[in-house]
C-alpha cells in the first residue's frame, strides 16, 4: 500500500477498531468534514475474526480507499488475545505503510466513560477502579479519574491512572465497578478520542501500540 498525497478537499478518514470481545466494532468518520458524522458497525463474529476482519472493514470502508486513512484508533484490550491482536496488527500495518497517526486505547478506558455513571455523588471526585474476574487467573483491573468541566459540571475527559493489569485479590479497590460490554457505545467513544488526538496532532509510534492481555496468573495465597 503506497502513501498518497491527498488534497484538502479529499476525504481523510479516521478508522476505529474494537475486537476485545466476541463482537467486532468498526467506526469511521471523515476528518475533513466540519461536522463529522460517525458511521459505525457492530458484528457478532466470535472466534471467526480472522476470516471476516478484512471483509467487515470493507463494508464500511472499501479497500480502494484505505490509502485515505489519516488516523487509526484501536482498542488494545484486555480481551481475547487473538481477537485483540488481529485488529492491532492491521492498524499497525496501515499506520506504518501510510505513516499516519495511530493511538491505542484500553477497552477499560473506553467503558470508563459509561461506567462512571454508576458511581455515587461522593465517589465521582475520587479515582475509581474497573475490574473483571478471570477464570482461574484472578482479577484484572484498571484505575481511572474523571476530569470535569468546572463551569458546566460535565465530564470532559477520563485519565487512565493505571492500565488494566492482573492484581491480587487482597488489593483494596474503592470505589470499584465491574467491567461490562457495550461495543456499540465504546466504538463511538474510540472515534471521539481519535478525533481529539488528530486535532491535537498527537504522535504515537505504530510499534508502541500493543495488546493488553493478562498472560501470567496471579499467585494468591
Amino acid at each position: 500500500m503506497k502513501e498518497k498525497n491527498l488534497s484538502k478537499n479529499e476525504p481523510r478518514f479516521l478508522l476505529a477498531l474494537h475486537s476485545s470481545t466476541e463482537s467486532l466494532g468498526i467506526g469511521l468518520t471523515d476528518l475533513n468534514s466540519q461536522k463529522p458524522i460517525f458511521k459505525k458497525s457492530t458484528i457478532k463474529i466470535g472466534k471467526d475474526l480472522s476470516k471476516y476482519l478484512f471483509s467487515s472493514i470493507e463494508r464500511i470502508l472499501p479497500s480502494i480507499s484505505w490509502n485515505k486513512i489519516a488516523m487509526l484508533t484501536v482498542a488494545t484490550g484486555p480481551g481475547g488475545f487473538t481477537g485483540t491482536r488481529l485488529t492491532i496488527v492491521f492498524a499497525r500495518t496501515i499506520a506504518q505503510q501510510l505513516k499516519c497517526q495511530i493511538e491505542g486505547v484500553s477497552s477499560f478506558k473506553l467503558m470508563a466513560y459509561r461506567l462512571c455513571k454508576k458511581l455515587n455523588e461522593n465517589e465521582v471526585e475520587k479515582p475509581f477502579w474497573i475490574k473483571q474476574n478471570l477464570k482461574h487467573r484472578g482479577i484484572v483491573a484498571g484505575k481511572y479519574q474523571l476530569m470535569k468541566n468546572i463551569e458546566k459540571k460535565s465530564i470532559i475527559k477520563i485519565e487512565e491512572l493505571e492500565k488494566p493489569h492482573l492484581i491480587d485479590q487482597k488489593t483494596k479497590m474503592y470505589p470499584v465497578v465491574d467491567a461490562s460490554e457495550d461495543v456499540s457505545e465504546d466504538i463511538e467513544r474510540l472515534l471521539k478520542i481519535g478525533l481529539e488526538s488528530y486535532k491535537k496532532k498527537n504522535k504515537h509510534n505504530w510499534n508502541e501500540v500493543l495488546p493488553i492481555y493478562p498472560t501470567s496468573p496471579v499467585k494468591i495465597n
